[in-house]
């Protein structure tokens, strides 16, 4: 008789989903995903959240197989040596393997004035405080989008088709 496989997953991004919803399809094979919020944030879409053509966000029964389980909680202590995550919640998981995959988030610009009168789409709460100001500044106001990487192109053309003026810097 073969042991059973406890795989613990922290982070539901892309990362984190994908590998469990892989490793889940194995025999033997029992995968749980931490996370701190009960949605999956598809990170790749934020800049449509910001004008509404796109909520970028999913319910995990979506995008996680059956056999996955989800722990909403944060992880607060991994002991690499007793192979256990500590919860914020009080609780602990024990594992045979950890897939670590928290993502990436944004840098401190280092410029000032950035962290007083700049948005992020970085993350969820960055981009609905930028929608917030949106919403609440004249259509006719000008936008400023900084980064003319994947995420600063597409933030700057779904503004501009939603009538703003843009300017990408």
């Amino acid at each position: 008789m073969s042991k059973n496989v406890q795989v613990v997953v922290v982070g539901g991004g892309y990362g984190g989903v994908t590998a469990a919803n892989r490793l889940a399809r194995r025999d033997g094979v029992s995968v749980t995903l931490v996370n701190r919020r009960a949605d999956f944030v598809e990170r790749i879409r934020l800049h449509q959240m910001v004008t509404g053509s796109d909520d970028a966000v999913a319910g995990f029964g979506e995008v996680l197989g059956g056999n996955v389980r989800l722990v909403v909680d944060a992880a607060t202590r991994i002991d690499a040596a007793e192979r256990r995550v500590s919860l914020a919640g009080g609780g602990t998981l024990t594992y045979d393997y950890l897939i670590y995959a928290v993502g990436s988030g944004a840098a401190d610009p280092g410029v000032p004035g950035a962290a007083e009168f700049a948005y992020s789409v970085s993350d969820l709460e960055g981009a609905e405080r930028l929608r917030s100001a949106l919403a609440a500044a004249p259509a006719t106001d000008p936008v400023t989008v900084v980064g003319a990487g994947p995420t600063g192109l597409e933030t700057a053309a779904e503004l501009a088709e939603g009538g703003r003026k843009v300017t990408l810097v």
